[in-house]
Formats: structure tokens, C-alpha cells, sequence
């Protein structure tokens, strides 16, 4: 265990068609410009309003008000797995204001969901995956924070028995 150390700590968020993307790595956030949500959302411009007509029972959404990875104000239908959504993505700042122009998004679920992952690698080759139950990106430890990881310091006993202990694979 001596010399052990962080080598890679990467969080990842689920796109659409179910792809993972880096949402932050080795204490950096990434993909945080607008076409980059575009691209992991797979979401289109809202070029004509007709895309509206066949929208019923819908309710509004931020979805900065459960924390999520990514910032969106929107509608979609009742029923997230039958229907589309119109989001604007937020575009920094306070989340009151500051969203894009609308984007028709056909898999809102993903925008929901917004489910993260883990991959912690150490020095030694060893990886530690982590499945975030909550959708914000939050990941419960005691003895570390992957937003802000040391990659000089070893790992103290205490941090790889906890690694070992709530590792999912």
C-alpha cells in the first residue's frame, strides 16, 4: 500500500441512447458548453411550433431544483417515456435566467434521470466503480471527494478500505 495513489477519478453522466460521457475528470468538469449538452442530450432546435401540436398533459421543470449534473428549464408530457420535451439549457450564472433558445429533446427521460457514475484508479491498476443512486452527482463517501482529489497524496488506510467497502463491481 505504500506509494499508493489517485491515478484517474472520473464521474460520468448518461446520455441519451444510454451513452456515458465525462461530466468531470481528475478535478475538472468537462463537457460543459452548450454543444456539448446538445450533443449528450441528442437534442434538435425548435424550429417550427407544428413539433408542439401532438404535446398533452404537460408539466413545467427546472431541473436545478433536485440538483441535477446539467441545468435545464422546460415542459414535457406527463409521461417522460412517451413524448418529447422543449428545454433551454441553462447557460451559467444564477438559474433563474441565463437559458439557451428551446431545443426539442425526444428522450426526456435522460434529461430526468441525468444518472452518474464513478471510476476511481489507483496508481496500482486497481479501478473502484461507484453507481450514484441520487441524480445529482453526489456520491456519499467519508474519507474522500472525487470533485477534489490530491493526486500527490497517498491514500490513507481509511480511504481504500472505503473504496474496497462501496465499491460496486
Amino acid at each position: 500500500m505504500k506509494n499508493l495513489k489517485f491515478k484517474n477519478v472520473t464521474i460520468y453522466v448518461i446520455g441519451a441512447n444510454g451513452e456515458l460521457f465525462e461530466y468531470h475528470k481528475n478535478n475538472d468538469y468537462k463537457n460543459q458548453e452548450k454543444q456539448d449538452i446538445i450533443d449528450i442530450f441528442k437534442l434538435e432546435p425548435l424550429h417550427m411550433a407544428n413539433i408542439l401540436g401532438d404535446i398533452s398533459n404537460t408539466k413545467s421543470f427546472n431541473s436545478y431544483n433536485w440538483s441535477a449534473p446539467y441545468t435545464f428549464d422546460g415542459v414535457a408530457c406527463d409521461d417522460i417515456y412517451d413524448g418529447i420535451a422543449i428545454v433551454n439549457i441553462h447557460l451559467g450564472g444564477d438559474a433563474r435566467g441565463n437559458y439557451s433558445e428551446p431545443y426539442i429533446c425526444e428522450e426526456p427521460e435522460a434529461i430526468f434521470l441525468q444518472s452518474t457514475y464513478l471510476d476511481i484508479e489507483l496508481s496500482n491498476g486497481d479501478v473502484y466503480s461507484f453507481n450514484c443512486d441520487n441524480g445529482e452527482a453526489y456520491f456519499n463517501f467519508d474519507t474522500l471527494d472525487p470533485y477534489y482529489i490530491d493526486f500527490d497524496k497517498e491514500l490513507t488506510p481509511e480511504q481504500l478500505q472505503e473504496l474496497k467497502e462501496k465499491n460496486d463491481i
